[in-house]
């Protein structure tokens, strides 16, 4: 069995990252900070990866750098979030998950750079079994949603060469890359 230490290694390799993070921020600040309890894979994440865009579509802010990140990780959760309440209001007739903190409600990881976010939902009080759902900014109220962990989906995205990933596009021309951000 993939343990999640070995996924990040993966996707590390596949994007050609080398680098590591040495976290100034203790995961027990973060989550008080936002308010949850955040899977164990997604901190070993945040261990490899600092803040960055994955082949030029999928943005990660690291909450645990330092300061800095964390500010704008949590503007960024909070304006996902908000975006959730206002397609949930506009959109009523559509079936929508709920925005974190309302009983789960879904809880933003990272951002699409052609609009639309990933989100965990939390169904259980462990997250390290909670799913991956997409929702799409092209259409806000289409969500696609997984049974699999945040790596998981982070693995398939970035060695995707058809459409076969989270968002549904064709990543065959798409290099794969992670650009680290300068905050």
């Amino acid at each position: 069995m993939t343990g999640p230490r070995d996924l990040v290694n993966r996707i590390a390799a596949a994007v050609g990252w080398t680098g590591s993070v040495s976290p100034e921020l203790d995961w027990d600040v973060v989550e008080g900070r936002l308010g949850t309890r955040l899977p164990a894979d997604y901190k070993q994440f945040m261990e490899r990866f600092p803040s960055g865009m994955f082949r030029n579509s999928i943005r990660i802010f690291n909450p645990s750098k330092d300061a800095a990140n964390m500010a704008r990780f949590t503007a960024e959760f909070e304006r996902i979030l908000e975006w959730v309440r206002i397609v949930r209001n506009e959109f009523a007739d559509f079936a929508s998950y709920p925005p974190f903190p309302e009983p789960k409600g879904v809880i933003p990881f990272a951002g699409i750079a052609a609009g639309g976010s990933l989100f965990w939902v939390p169904w259980t009080a462990d997250p390290d079994k909670w799913h991956v759902v997409y929702q799409s900014g092209h259409s806000p109220d289409d969500w696609t949603r997984t049974r699999r962990s945040m790596t998981d989906v982070m693995l398939e995205f970035v060695t995707s060469r058809s459409t076969r990933n989270i968002l549904g596009w064709d990543m065959s021309e798409r290099d794969r890359s992670f650009e680290p951000f300068d905050l």
